[in-house]
């Protein structure tokens, strides 16, 4: 059983103890969101929680933007721009990748697949207008499947981390 967490300090581990949790998953993929949502702290609290036998499951994402949902969080957006967000780090999905394999998690999520009302989606997109006249946009410069494609080698790479780890806890490298 996860707990959706929002950071690592000592009142969430504190509570991941007394509330049975295996875990914590953070959910929220854009950086600065939510203390759990901090790439530089995933290390150390992936450190932590394997401390007291718990998982630690980051969240990654390409941008978020749920402004046409919730007009009011315009101070959340993080827009993309060639792959990567034009937030005030210039985070982008690689370096969220990036940070979270190298925290040596038990797993990772992507936020999301398809949440288009949160400007999370990863599935293959391309310029579109409801008949709302709502507008959706591509990935241009990129080919529609861009973060699919990204996901694909991030996700081979986090597989073939876990795999050294392994052999190397059987002492094989």
């Amino acid at each position: 059983c996860l707990w959706i967490g929002t950071g690592g300090g000592r009142q969430d581990l504190r509570f991941l103890q007394e509330g049975g949790f295996d875990g914590a998953y953070t959910y929220f993929a854009a950086e600065g969101f939510t203390p759990g949502s901090n790439i530089k702290s995933w290390k150390d609290v992936a450190m932590r929680f394997k401390k007291i036998g718990k998982i630690f499951v980051p969240s990654v994402g390409p941008g978020y933007d749920d402004t046409r949902i919730r007009p009011w969080n315009r101070h959340n957006v993080r827009q993309r721009k060639d792959g990567a967000c034009a937030c005030r780090v210039a985070l982008s999905y690689d370096r969220m990748w990036s940070a979270a394999v190298t925290s040596k998690p038990h797993a990772v999520s992507v936020t999301s697949y398809n949440e288009w009302g949160e400007g999370t989606q990863i599935e293959p997109a391309k310029k579109h207008r409801s008949w709302k006249g709502e507008r959706y946009k591509s990935y241009d410069p990129h080919e529609s499947t861009f973060y699919l494609k990204a996901t694909r080698s991030w996700s081979k790479k986090f597989k073939e981390d876990q795999c050294l780890d392994l052999g190397d806890a059987r002492g094989e490298l």
